[in-house]
């Protein structure tokens, strides 16, 4: 009988290993997860998530769940799950910089951070990142703790930002953009190299020196980086305001505010300026409650913005809702009539 039991005791063991696919995330406190690696001589693999994050379900779905993706990672990690808007998650994203999801970490049993991954990927590219992160002398963790030392010549600065912007990491883009740039020649900014800071509104908001000096030099960039790509970049500030007073998400805006933005727009004289024009010709009745008004100015203006499909996009999602919900939505009190209206409108739209 002893044996017996034994046989089944084994046969249950080696059924549980055979069936055993995907990366075995254990129910485990970051802290314990640290412990149990530095006992068993691997790393902390963090997949941090929220339940309503499509990517991070994906990632679950399709990717852990490979045999081939198991096989690498659980003889080299102890595999955790961090809900993001539990505590644990909250003081975890604290402390290693979560901004958006999902986001994975590689961390050494000494609780230093070797890499740092954001997004979504198919199983072969996202273990082909983490086989890099692992081997890789540059990553986000060793250049951070170069940073740390005190290096600073303008080869690392430039990698560093460059890896900070790759990971997400707005919080400690600032200082390193400025310090980057105080060392930077006026040919290296305006360069494609560069364009990277330029270019994107989170290394060079609207109130930073990097966005002052994209304005100043605008000619040089227009040579160096063409004139839609630059005048696109200088146009955003002006886009997200006027959708963003299509959408509501203001305060009632006054007429004087208008004519200011109308003023702006002209003196800068950008590539785009009719579709900004267009766009905020539409903003000005989107919040006045008189639909027919709305309906009457956009079928004289969307023909123009149908040549910026981008603009043109924001703009129906925020009159009438992602998909026609009417949910929240300056044409949600439409009437049938109305809705009727509209619809035929985007429809000739798309087709013209």
């Amino acid at each position: 009988m002893r044996r017996l039991i034994l046989f089944v005791l084994l046969l249950t063991a080696t059924l549980a290993v055979w069936g055993q696919t995907g990366v075995n995330f254990e129910a485990l406190t970051f802290g314990e997860a640290l412990s149990k690696a530095k006992a068993e001589n691997k790393w902390v693999f963090v997949d941090c998530y929220t339940t309503w994050c499509g990517p991070c379900r994906l990632m679950t779905d399709s990717v852990f769940s490979q045999a081939k993706v198991g096989d690498f990672f659980n003889p080299r990690f102890v595999s955790v799950k961090l809900d993001m808007e539990k505590e644990e998650g909250k003081q975890f994203g604290k402390s290693y910089g979560v901004a958006s999801y999902p986001t994975f970490f590689l961390i050494r049993p000494d609780s230093t951070l070797q890499h740092k991954i954001t997004g979504a990927y198919r199983a072969d590219e996202f273990l082909r990142l983490v086989k890099e992160g692992m081997e890789d002398t540059e990553t986000l963790g060793s250049l951070e703790e170069k940073y740390r030392a005190g290096e600073r010549d303008k080869a690392f600065l430039y990698r560093y930002l460059r890896t900070l912007h790759a990971s997400n990491e707005w919080s400690k883009v600032p200082v390193v953009t400025d310090e980057l740039l105080k060392m930077a020649t006026d040919e290296e900014k305006v360069s494609e190299d560069y364009w990277f800071i330029f270019g994107d509104s989170q290394l060079s908001p609207a109130d930073s020196k990097a966005f002052e000096y994209l304005k100043g030099q605008r000619e040089r960039f227009h040579a160096t980086i063409g004139r839609e790509r630059v005048d696109r970049r200088l146009a955003e500030d002006f886009c997200y305001e006027i959708l963003d007073i299509m959408g509501g998400e203001t305060e009632p805006v006054e007429p004087k505010r208008f004519k200011a933005i109308e003023k702006e727009i002209k003196k800068m004289k950008l590539v785009n300026e009719k579709y900004l024009l267009s766009a905020l010709e539409i903003a000005k009745v989107a919040g006045n409650g008189d639909i027919d008004r709305l309906l009457d100015v956009c079928e004289k203006e969307l023909p123009v913005l149908k040549q910026d499909s981008q603009l043109a996009i924001g703009i129906l999602f925020r009159l009438a809702g992602p998909f026609l919900q009417y949910q929240n939505c300056p044409l949600s009190a439409a009437t049938p009539a109305q809705r009727a209206r509209w619809e035929e409108m985007i429809q000739l739209k798309k087709n013209n």
